[in-house]
């Protein structure tokens, strides 16, 4: 395995989200934080192993960046674990295969799968029976099946997604002993319509819990992999105030460490400016662009 000296590892967090699973209790979990605050680096790189070193058949899919045809990307993952061909990246991939129902050209894929969600057509019902029989399989396996779903919110428009989520849940009741889910998401409004709202498919069917912050044992670890990689050190009590300063956000702090190995810098108050700097030019690009 290719190590990935400025991750810091959560391996005993990941521990903990599969033993709550095992339990029995809960059926899936949903892990609620910001973006930028590490879910996905977590997901990928110490939930999917642990799961996997615990002897789980392993589904992970980015709806965050397959938001052009998310149900796709999200049913063909699950299809390929079925038929056991093994874990795909949340990057979007058309459904361009031999015999697919959706269509074979780029456009075909997208605008025809689009369309028989959006207007409840036959081959939307056939993609339904496809879900089920597919879960039906990864049920019938030796080993559990662990579906992990990043940016679940991405699905919480009913009148698109609706039949997805519906056919979805289901199938994950049916099979809640040997299929478990963890989904995570970023923006309240659409969790609370998929989890909280009374009508909503997943109503009550998940435990949302806050998605950890990291504290000083972050910055320590990054300070560590600085110190590796360029042979300085950086003062701990200034990097710890940098990162409270760019409100615990690692993604920011991990920008701030980068310029600073770039530049061949040491000078943490320059690196935090340049960063908070970039941040308010990034916040208000789209602002500008519409005026």
């Amino acid at each position: 395995m290719v190590k990935a000296p400025w991750h810091y590892p959560r391996t005993a967090l990941a521990d903990q989200y599969l033993k709550t699973l095992a339990i029995g209790l809960s059926k899936s979990l949903v892990l609620f934080a910001q973006r930028r605050m590490g879910k996905t680096e977590f997901l990928r790189k110490d939930l999917l192993p642990a799961a996997e070193k615990a002897g789980y058949i392993t589904i992970y899919v980015s709806l965050w960046e397959s938001r052009e045809d998310p149900q796709s990307v999200l049913l063909d993952a699950i299809r390929k674990a079925a038929e056991g061909e093994g874990i795909i990246s949340g990057v979007w991939r058309r459904l361009g295969r031999p015999g697919s129902k959706i269509g074979v050209g780029a456009n075909a894929s997208t605008v025809g799968a689009q369309a028989s969600w959006e207007q409840g057509t036959a081959e939307a019902s056939e993609r339904m029976l496809d879900l089920r029989q597919w879960m039906n399989t990864l049920a019938q396996k030796k080993n559990p099946t662990l579906l992990l779903v990043d940016e679940i919110q991405t699905l919480s428009d009913e009148k698109r997604y609706g039949a997805l989520v519906a056919a979805l849940r289901s199938a994950l009741d049916k099979h809640g002993d040997q299929i478990k889910a963890i989904f995570t998401g970023s923006l309240s409004e659409g969790l609370r319509r998929m989890f909280q709202m009374e009508k909503a498919p997943f109503f009550q069917f998940s435990h949302q819990i806050p998605f950890p912050r990291l504290g000083p044992e972050f910055v320590q670890y990054m300070l560590r992999a600085f110190a590796n990689a360029t042979q300085r050190q950086l003062n701990e009590a200034e990097a710890w105030q940098a990162f409270t300063d760019l409100a615990l956000v690692p993604e920011h702090f991990r920008l701030m460490m980068a310029n600073m190995v770039q530049l061949g810098s040491t000078d943490i108050a320059a690196a935090l400016e340049e960063v908070k700097t970039a941040i308010q030019e990034s916040a208000e690009y789209p602002s500008n662009r519409r005026s």
